[in-house]
């Protein structure tokens, strides 16, 4: 049941800008939209930073 709610979510990532080990990321989903800061240690990608907001900004 999780499995087919989640595959007709809306993702959507984009790659805003990389730079050597660092990037900033952004997810767009179905209500909400994420700006990521990533670092890559140890040959893995992993989130440092996330500010988020509801598309529908009435909600905050």
């Amino acid at each position: 049941m999780v499995t087919n709610f989640l595959r007709t979510r809306k993702k959507k990532v984009v790659i805003l800008d990389i730079y050597d080990k660092t990037a900033s990321v952004k997810l767009i989903a179905d209500d909400w939209i994420d700006y990521m800061h990533i670092i890559k240690l140890n040959g893995k990608w992993q989130i440092v930073n996330v500010l988020w907001q509801f598309k529908d900004s009435s909600i905050h």
